[in-house]
């Protein structure tokens, strides 16, 4: 049976994927650049916040999205685009280029020793890759860790200190310190104001000099996160797109299609969720046993290729694990 799973942020897997199931996950902003069909597992909170990027659909009903996703997938055409050029900025390859070379200009630092902290954790790898080979290309100097160590890292001059997350950032005094956004952002989130209570408690992460965010939306929001501080909020691209790009190819589609033994002549569908059902903060997450059993039966119906991509983080997987066991 073509269905199997798999617990891991590569990007390899977003790019051979023909047609993107989710819910309220931001992978569905990543999922733009190429133009595919989504179909949204939709609780009413998801029908009337999130955007129609794609069909809106209840478990009954997933089976015929499918079919119609492939009869007609320029369906919702006009709508991804939109939220595409919203969400993304210029994802023309060069994003990664871009940003190394804003961030060196906005600290004004001549010949920068670049620390690219990721803190363990392979979702900020993802993001932080793409700036490391653009850093090797052009011959900075450069650390690739997981944290910050005073002892290593302290003394070293013209000090650029790089994370996905504000929190590896928040104790280095020494250095010119970005945070670069680790995932699209767009609308249709529930937590928005307990992020803006989390930021104002922090006093709006006052030792990061610099915000990258990767569109519009995304912008916007971060700007309104950092109250006083908004001006250091800047938009020059999106370093993961890159990635996704160069991913995007027949030799990782045939690639991914070996690595998970499914037939290499039907089409790969993905489910990818933000989490369980009533995950907290995440009124539209989809993830539950009877999600898995439709997809299972479906795949056995019509011998589709079907991956179900659950969120990175041993922790996740292993709350997850028991519950759906005996639907594999």
């Amino acid at each position: 049976m073509p269905i199997k799973k798999v617990g891991s942020p590569d990007p390899k897997y977003l790019a051979a994927t023909d047609i993107l199931i989710s819910d309220m996950s931001n992978i569905n902003y990543d999922f733009l650049l190429f133009n595919r069909p989504i179909i949204l597992i939709a609780n009413q909170w998801l029908r009337e916040n999130f955007p129609d990027l794609g069909i809106k659909t209840d478990l009954n009903g997933l089976e015929d999205a499918i079919e119609r996703s492939i009869k007609n997938p320029g369906e919702f055409e006009k709508q991804r685009k939109y939220w595409h050029k919203r969400t993304m900025y210029k994802p023309d390859g060069n994003s990664s280029y871009r940003v190394i070379n804003a961030i060196i200009e906005r600290s004004r630092i001549k010949n920068p020793f670049i620390l690219l902290i990721h803190g363990n954790n392979e979702v900020s790898k993802v993001h932080l890759d793409p700036l490391y080979k653009v850093i090797k290309k052009r011959n900075i100097k450069c650390d690739y860790t997981r944290f910050f160590d005073k002892k290593k890292h302290d003394n070293i001059g013209n000090l650029i200190c790089i994370s996905t997350h504000n929190q590896l950032l928040g104790n280095i005094r020494n250095s010119y310190n970005v945070h670069i956004d680790h995932s699209v952002k767009g609308i249709g989130v529930t937590d928005f104001q307990k992020q803006l209570e989390a930021y104002k408690e922090v006093n709006y992460y006052p030792l990061t000099n610099l915000h990258i965010t990767e569109g519009e939306v995304s912008y916007d929001k971060t700007k309104k996160l950092l109250g006083p501080n908004s001006k250091r909020v800047i938009m020059v691209g999106y370093p993961k797109s890159d990635t996704l790009l160069e991913l995007n190819t027949m030799e990782n589609k045939k690639s991914v299609f070996k690595e998970l033994e499914f037939n290499n002549y039907n089409l790969l569908i993905a489910y990818a969720p933000t989490g369980k059902y009533s995950y907290p903060f995440k009124q539209g997450a989809s993830l539950s046993p009877q999600v898995i059993y439709k997809l299972k039966r479906i795949s056995a119906k019509y011998n589709y290729n079907i991956l179900v991509k659950l969120r990175s983080g041993l922790a996740f997987r292993n709350r997850i694990r028991d519950k759906l066991r005996r639907y594999w």
